[in-house]
């Protein structure tokens, strides 16, 4: 089987999943995809066979101390579908999510002007006014049935199924935000009113504009660039968790917003 068999055929399972739900098995290495450029490329045609309205990019992994921790070779970005862009608080179908998904906070903004792929190559402060902050919550999961394929899921497993993604959930614009201290600002999350969840700090963070910025970048040279009203997430800041359908999801961030996400039964 060719490369772009082996592309296509992957895809084409991955996108049924994306779209009815369930899961495939990991496929065996000879069959997955070797480089990032052909992860890419499932990634890519995952999105041209779903059709669906793309608004916005995520990035997992984006800092390097998660990348030790979690054995990945780099960041790993993927696709918002329209389907999956939710705003708190939040009703979300349980039967979709609410199997093998994990719920995270994360911060995530609102690009309010076109950064095309042509523009030039962007930098934290030259993209600050380009950027409105949004905390942001997010499911995430994978399409890759659990203990299959005779070997663990590696990067670029994830990067080909729209990295790892499952949906997400916005809070509030927060226009002023450009003298928040996100090394250092507090999350309360908790599921069905329990014990907090473990919170990321120190090297678990990293500035969330020098991530979009880098995010920017790695999209342009893909040829991809960004349109207003587009959103971005940056990648997990809490303990990624399993929440269940018919739970309830509330994260505090400081005194700035409150988000909500409930699965429904």
């Amino acid at each position: 089987m060719g490369t772009s068999d082996k592309i296509e055929r992957l895809a084409q399972a991955l996108a049924k999943c994306w779209r009815d739900g369930g899961t495939i098995d990991l496929p065996a290495q000879r069959d997955a995809p070797a480089t990032r450029a052909e992860a890419y490329a499932v990634q890519d045609q995952i999105a041209a066979l779903l059709r669906e309205k793309i608004v916005g990019w995520k990035v997992g992994a984006a800092i390097e101390a998660v990348q030790r921790f979690e054995g990945h070779d780099g960041p790993i970005p993927g696709r918002l579908f329209a389907s999956r862009l939710y705003h708190s608080p939040a009703t979300i179908p349980g039967r979709r999510f609410g199997t093998g998904h994990k719920v995270e906070c994360e911060f995530g903004f609102r690009v309010v002007c076109d950064l095309p792929a042509t523009g030039p190559k962007q930098t934290r402060q030259s993209i600050l006014e380009a950027l409105v902050f949004h905390p942001a919550i997010e499911i995430a999961g994978s399409r890759y049935t659990p203990g299959t394929g005779g070997r663990p899921p590696r990067t670029f497993d994830t990067i080909a199924d729209n990295g790892g993604g499952g949906a997400f959930v916005f809070g509030p614009a927060i226009k002023d935000w450009k003298e928040i201290d996100f090394d250092r600002l507090p999350i309360e999350p908790r599921i069905d009113g329990g014990a907090p969840i473990q919170v990321y700090s120190g090297e678990m963070r990293r500035d969330p504009a020098v991530i979009t910025a880098e995010l920017v970048n790695d999209l342009a040279a893909r040829g991809i660039g960004l349109r207003s009203g587009d959103y971005v997430s940056t990648g997990s800041l809490t303990l990624p968790t399993p929440i269940a359908a018919g739970q309830h999801f509330v994260a505090r961030f400081a005194d700035l917003a409150v988000l909500e996400v409930r699965l429904s039964p």
